[in-house]
């Protein structure tokens, strides 16, 4: 019995967090370096959400919502999909190794020398305070990420998915904490660094939850918390979702500054007619599972489109203006010149289809580099060697960068992930030299990785000539 009741208060604490469901007197401590990595503690609840999310998707509506059909309601999750917004999420958090936790490091120093007031983190009326603070900061960043073409280029690797679900929240840009930071500065002024550090995990993990299809409209909560419904707008290209909804946790924000928009699905449309199912993704999709060109190639374009520009005043406004303008147009551009979206059926999503074995293949390498990851991400940046850094930053960028070209068809993708296997053998005798890893742990993972570039040279694509998925 106490073991079933600490399983029960396990669960109901990991998802009360996921909800911002949480005890103002568990969560306050008087030092930042007290406070636990919520973050990390919720991975399993991630794991945990996706597989009920899966499974609901299986088990409603004859499995429709997995059927690769372009209808509305259908595909839904698909394995390339999956690997690209989870890849993200590793390269993002592997990116905090090479600048150590700006943000927090930024928070403190400005705390520590301009703060004009010192509180006490364990007042109960400050916690309170501390939760619409972190959240308002939290749509600022967000919109300036939206309409600040610079800042979207830091921002639009989350909304390149297709799809929405809940592997869609893990997707996220290498440079976007490198951007974010400047939002929560005016909180140092006065918030303690310990409760600034909880409320900034609780209002990322409230996020999560909110990116699925399967959570319908939510009534009158729609006009006070953010939810699935009203961020199924904001990751829509349709031209009415276009810079709305930028809330974290609370949607009155996107109220107040006149961002709010709702999803156009009854009972919020007059007439039937007047229904616009949410179309997700870019408006210029980018067509692509390479992680390089996902995480690259608006801020790539940016630059080139700097260069090429003519006049210092149009420089500076193709870095600061949103992304959208150009001369003649307002700051953040036209919606006439979104692309409009059919109601009678979705646009294609990118899924070139592979074979089985492919797929197969890539999911079991994909789930070692997972494990592998998380073993490695468990380290705290200041002790982690620079030799350690520089391997796995290699094996985790080439290995998704190799499971891309599969899925994209590449060429060159089966020599190349042949190629990954052996360098990656080498890797593991240089770790193993270096002290690294022990020969217990190499010798069965390099001969795993052999017969893998063994394996992986009899697979074969299935030839297919159109990309999009029909």
């Amino acid at each position: 019995m106490h073991s079933l009741s600490s399983v029960l208060s396990y669960l109901l604490t990991g998802f009360g967090r996921l909800f911002y469901l949480v005890s103002p007197w568990a969560s306050t401590f008087d030092h930042y370096e007290d406070v636990p990595d919520y973050i990390a503690e919720s991975i399993p609840f991630f794991t945990m959400t996706i597989v009920l999310e899966f499974l609901t998707l299986l088990f409603s509506n004859k499995g429709k919502g997995l059927l690769k059909q372009q209808t509305w309601g259908s595909h839904r999750y698909a394995l390339n999909d999956m690997v690209g917004s989870i890849g993200s999420g590793m390269l993002q958090t592997l990116s905090r190794y090479f600048l150590y936790n700006l943000t927090l490091n930024s928070y403190l120093y400005v705390y520590q020398n301009f703060r004009v007031v010192t509180l006490d983190p364990n007042h109960l009326g400050l916690w309170i305070a501390g939760f619409f603070i972190i959240d308002l900061g939290y749509y600022w960043f967000h919109r300036a990420a939206h309409e600040i073409n610079l800042f979207w280029a830091t921002h639009v690797v989350h909304h390149s998915s297709e799809y929405y679900n809940q592997t869609t929240a893990l997707r996220q840009s290498i440079f976007q904490p490198y951007c974010s930071w400047l939002f929560d500065l005016p909180a140092a002024l006065f918030l303690p660094p310990s409760l600034f550090v909880a409320h900034k995990q609780f209002n990322t993990l409230f996020q999560y939850w909110i990116h699925t299809e399967v959570v319908g409209n939510l009534g009158p909560l729609e006009y006070i918390i953010n939810t699935p419904s009203a961020h199924r707008v904001h990751h829509g290209r349709n031209p009415y979702c276009i810079d709305k909804n930028y809330a974290g946790t609370l949607i009155i924000w996107d109220i107040l500054f006149g961002t709010f928009e709702l999803e156009r699905v009854e009972p919020h449309v007059k007439e039937s007619k007047d229904v616009a199912p949410v179309a997700y993704g870019l408006t210029h999709p980018i067509d692509t599972f390479d992680p390089f060109t996902v995480q690259f190639h608006h801020l790539s374009h940016v630059l080139r489109t700097c260069y090429t520009t003519s006049g210092w005043s149009n420089k500076l406004k193709v870095l600061f203006y949103g992304p959208g303008w150009h001369q003649g147009t307002p700051r953040t551009g036209l919606l006439e010149e979104i692309p409009p979206i059919a109601t009678d059926q979705p646009p294609a999503k990118y899924d070139p289809p592979v074979s089985l074995a492919i797929n197969a293949y890539v999911l079991v390498h994909f789930v070692g580099l997972i494990m592998a990851s998380g073993i490695f991400f468990n380290l705290k940046p200041s002790t982690v060697p620079a030799l350690s850094l520089y391997l796995v930053t290699i094996y985790i960028f080439g290995t998704l960068t190799s499971f891309g070209w599969l899925f994209d068809h590449k060429p060159w993708a089966v020599q190349t992930e042949c190629g990954r296997c052996l360098i990656l053998c080498l890797l593991l005798k240089v770790a193993e030299h270096h002290g690294i890893m022990g020969s217990a742990w190499t010798t069965p993972l390099q001969a795993m990785h052999l017969v893998s570039g063994l394996c992986i040279l009899a697979a074969r694509h299935t030839p297919k000539t159109h990309a999009k998925s029909e």
